[in-house]
């Protein structure tokens, strides 16, 4: 079932991409459905996030323990933050895609609203404080996930606290998660339908030749990414013990989802329902793959340390090593909280610019190609958060083998399994 739903959905995007570029209008008139099927997706992201981590962190109201699972975590992001820093970064000066680039004849797009979200980024301390919500039903409403799981932590904290007081509310959150876990299980019946549509609409509305100019940026990038999901992460599977291409075939259909329609929200609910079905504890699912949203995109990641180093090429701009290691340490501060603003990588991108003295025009240039690096570094992001949820539940000691086994021994259908509680 699960490999037949990957094959319907990567012939969804041949489809879709044929369309888009044979029939440019009747692609970009398909944009509506695909945008239905993301706002679909999306409508679940938040009830699932909220109940789910309330149900895990009400264990024993051991805010402690929790402290030390977010901690854990919070350095494993760091961690593979400045790794993948790193391979951009060696990437970019080896293969130099924007030396003797002229960007002079080249499309810019307008990028006003970008400028006006910069702040939000640059302001490291204004973004710390606005996760703790001041109202959560706004942050509920904004889809503002930090804000949602820092209250989550919290109300579920103080329900363990309580003890039996609580059984009547956890019953509710439990029965809610179940339900939006089956509801998610209804509406992926139509991803192949929102895949075909809004690769129609990309191809449609971009076509071709805006990325012939761009043509050694887009392939340092994708070499980059490939590089991180078939070369960075395969290594740290091995230290874990763990077989890295199981663990990709196990995700693979919602990576091409996560491909197709740039957004790693579209996949949460049935990323997390399969960690846990595979070995990771709900605890650590339900906290790790939420905030890993934000705070663990492994493909912008890469991304912004490649086209922040390509803007000083292009631009002739000489940069030594220590003033591109200046470069990484800001990319480090603002690329947290990348899904907290539209378009967050580039913004990231502008304020980082801003910040280190390169030109902002040039990122109106990206932009025009922003959506072909999306597609990629937003599937990156797939087997990074596979591999932070092992890697976090192994830390805790909280990996179950039997449940990874089924990796191992399950190579037919992989049946969607409501957590019990």
């Amino acid at each position: 079932m699960k490999k037949f739903f990957a094959f319907q959905v990567l012939i969804a995007l041949f489809i879709g991409a044929l369309i888009g570029h044979f029939f440019p209008e009747l692609g970009q008139s398909l944009r509506p459905i695909g945008d239905a099927f993301i706002h679909l997706i999306k409508m679940i992201v938040v009830p699932i996030v909220f109940t789910t981590i309330v149900i895990g962190s009400s264990g024993d109201g051991n805010m402690k323990k929790m402290g030390s699972l977010g901690l854990k975590t919070i350095i494993w992001f760091e961690f593979i933050t400045t790794l993948i820093l790193g391979i951009g970064l060696l990437l970019v000066n080896i293969l130099k895609p924007g030396a003797g680039l002229n960007l002079s004849h080249l499309a810019q797009k307008d990028i006003t609203q970008l400028n006006e979200s910069v702040t939000k980024v640059v302001d490291f301390k204004t973004m710390l404080v606005n996760i703790i919500p001041s109202n959560i039903v706004d942050a509920m409403a904004k889809s503002d996930l930090l804000a949602v799981i820092f209250f989550a932590i919290l109300f579920g904290v103080a329900a363990g606290a309580i003890g039996k007081k609580s059984e009547p509310a956890m019953k509710f959150m439990e029965s809610v998660a179940n339900i939006m876990f089956k509801l998610t299980q209804m509406v992926m019946v139509t991803a192949p339908i929102g895949v075909l549509s809004l690769m129609a609409a990309s191809v449609g509305q971009y076509g071709i030749a805006l990325l012939i100019p761009m043509a050694k940026l887009i392939g340092v990038v994708y070499l980059g990414l490939a590089i991180v999901i078939f070369g960075l992460f395969p290594i740290i599977a091995w230290f874990l013990k763990i077989s890295y291409f199981k663990v990709f075939r196990m995700v693979w259909d919602l990576f091409l989802i996560a491909f197709s329609t740039t957004s790693t929200e579209t996949i949460l609910p049935q990323l997390m329902d399969r960690m846990e079905a595979y070995g990771c504890s709900k605890r650590v699912v339900s906290f790790v793959i939420p905030s890993g949203l934000s705070l663990n995109c492994d493909g912008s990641t890469l991304y912004l340390s490649v086209c922040s180093i390509f803007l000083a090429q292009a631009y002739g701009i000489p940069m030594d090593f220590g003033q591109q290691l200046i470069v990484m340490g800001v990319l480090v501060a603002t690329s947290k909280g990348i899904a907290a603003v539209p378009s967050g990588s580039l913004v990231v991108l502008l304020a980082t610019a801003s910040a280190v003295g390169l030109p902002a025009e040039g990122v109106a240039i990206i932009a025009g190609i922003d959506r072909v690096l999306d597609m990629a570094r937003t599937a990156c992001n797939t087997p990074g958060h596979v591999l932070a949820c092992i890697v976090v539940s192994k830390w805790e000691k909280e990996f179950r083998q039997e449940g990874w086994n089924k990796v191992q021994t399950e190579q037919s259908s992989i049946q969607h399994v409501p957590p019990t509680f």
